[in-house]
């Protein structure tokens, strides 16, 4: 059920593109080669334990605003918190203010001896607890991001909503010299936990990570895998009733059915889409995360 048996020339095309679009490190022979050999229901955990790291363009409320309050850091940092926030609601490209490593990190093959070990190609935090952090420079680098800050914004990004979890300093991705847990990861931790037991009942069991799901051994969120296999299952569906033409004309808006099929696959940020370019038509199969 998770696998397509024969891959049509839409297939191929669309694996072709999605090994083009992952950032690959080192971007070298070696990389290319380990994609290009991927089943396509790896391919796609692949892609999309990469491309959450980033956020879906598109308007979002902002919650909890009053977890900022109290906190002086953010009182100094007012002006860049407000034109940040401005952006989240105005549905502006956040990318500039998250960390350069989600833009260009996001396949290197599994190596145990790498200073990351198999983290390398990941970022802990969002996995394990589902949070995106956010610099809150005021003006771009000629890189195309905001000037970086060492403090950061962590929020919960959902498709419609923007809930921020507190401002911290780089201590939070840190251990000190002695291996533990510096004082600024400690009190995400204690965020992060008293959140999740939010509205939970006493000896109610639940689970942390991305989509209150976890995280698989390999470190990509249960939430990616399950979003991948049910990409598949609408792949190959879609596969089996688009050699139908009489089925393709329904996808097409009234009055705009060519006289051929061109539909491709395509990741609309992480959403599974349909796409005929010629046609300038878009169908829109399943939403993403965020």
């Amino acid at each position: 059920m998770d696998q397509i048996t024969a891959e049509s020339p839409r297939i191929k095309k669309f694996k072709k593109d999605l090994v083009d679009s992952i950032p690959r490190f080192p971007n070298n022979k070696a990389t290319l080669q380990a994609l290009e050999q991927m089943r396509l229901v790896d391919l796609l955990i692949t892609f999309l334990g990469w491309r959450v790291r980033l956020v879906g363009q598109r308007p979002r409320r902002v919650t909890r605003a009053q977890a900022l309050r109290h906190d002086p850091r953010a009182q100094a940092l007012a002006p860049n918190i407000e034109a940040f926030l401005n952006s989240v609601t105005a549905g502006e490209d956040l990318t500039p203010y998250l960390s350069l490593s989600a833009r260009s990190e996001g396949f290197t093959i599994p190596d145990k001896n790498h200073p990351k070990g198999l983290w390398a190609d990941k970022d802990f935090l969002l996995n394990a607890m589902g949070f995106h952090h956010f610099h809150l420079g005021l003006t771009l680098e000629p890189g195309g991001h905001c000037k970086r800050t060492n403090e950061v914004l962590f929020a919960l990004v959902r498709r419609d909503e923007f809930e921020i979890i507190g401002l911290f300093t780089h201590d939070a991705f840190e251990r000190n010299v002695q291996g533990k847990m510096t004082s600024e990861r400690r009190r995400l931790w204690s965020t992060f936990e008293r959140r999740l037991a939010e509205g939970v009942l006493p000896g109610q069991m639940y689970i942390g990570g991305m989509a209150g799901m976890g995280i698989s051994g390999s470190g990509i969120p249960i939430a990616v895998v399950e979003t991948a296999f049910h990409y598949i299952r609408q792949i190959k569906w879609y596969e089996e009733n688009l050699r139908n033409f009489e089925f393709a004309k329904t996808l097409y808006s009234e009055g705009n059915i060519p006289a051929k099929s061109k539909f491709k696959w395509g990741i609309d940020h992480l959403d599974l889409v349909l796409l005929d370019e010629g046609a300038g038509q878009l169908v829109r199969i399943a939403k993403g995360l965020n």
